[in-house]
């Protein structure tokens, strides 16, 4: 009798050790597929933040140009602001018309990375970079349109009270395309 007892015994031991295995082994594979996911969305964030910054340049040059246009007394709305589809860099003092109005296709929308001084570029109307620049996933294309916010407030005079600049940023990561979309309402405040 003492001897079934301990046969009993061992048996359910094993049985316990068995599944607490099997649940250690699940928690390690959550566990594990878990970083991985955080490692993975570590990467894609960054190109969140690095395309959101790429938008907000391109807005902010939009301001600069209304503004700067603004002041001169001689000229007249849309101060610069024409419509159409555009690209910018950081040192432009007005936008350049891009080579198409499709970000897929349009080549000098293609960003290229100045690695020395850590600034983004645009491409030749090739899609080339300039000597020492490296081609980059990215793309940016501004379009520039009248606004009708304000509706039937605007006087008639051809172009509007207000122009809806919007930019686009487009990338590839994992054989995925991405977009960011930012746009902001420029209004004849003069």
């Amino acid at each position: 009798m003492i001897f079934k007892k301990i046969i009993k015994s061992h048996g359910q031991t094993l049985i316990e050790t068995i599944v607490a295995t099997g649940i250690v082994t699940l928690a390690l594979v959550a566990i594990l597929s878990l970083a991985l996911s955080t490692l993975s969305m570590g990467g894609q964030s960054t190109e969140w933040v690095q395309a959101i910054s790429l938008g907000r340049e391109a807005i902010e040059k939009a301001y600069a140009i209304r503004a700067s246009n603004w002041f001169n007394e001689a000229r007249k709305w849309p101060f610069g602001l024409t419509d159409g589809a555009k690209i910018v860099n950081y040192n432009d003092s007005s936008f350049t018309t891009a080579s198409g109005s499709d970000i897929s296709t349009c080549n000098n929308c293609k960003l290229c990375l100045d690695s020395t001084n850590k600034i983004y570029l645009h491409a030749d109307d090739n899609g080339d970079c300039a000597p020492g620049l490296t081609l980059t996933e990215f793309r940016r294309l501004i379009t520039v349109a009248t606004g009708d916010d304000l509706g039937d407030v605007c006087p008639d005079t051809g172009d509007g009270c207000e122009k809806k600049v919007s930019t686009t940023i487009q990338w590839i990561e994992r054989g995925r395309t991405h977009h960011i979309v930012l746009e902001i309402r420029l209004t004849d405040w003069r």
